[in-house]
């Protein structure tokens, strides 16, 4: 079985720092993007905007 050929592009999920809850999925090109992204996302949980960290999707 061939197995799948990795691309640039990947999939990854956004976790809120403070709750621990993955709330966002969006996709980073690892090329031009090798660190970890960190965005300030609402949290609905929360009910405040918070640090959201890279994590990889389950």
């Amino acid at each position: 079985m061939a197995s799948k050929k990795k691309g640039a592009v990947e999939k990854i999920a956004l976790k809120c720092e403070e709750c621990g809850r993955r709330n966002y999925t969006t996709q980073k090109n690892r090329r031009n993007t090798q660190g970890k992204l960190e965005f300030r996302k609402y949290c609905k949980f929360d009910r405040k905007h918070t640090l959201h960290k890279e994590t990889k999707i389950k």
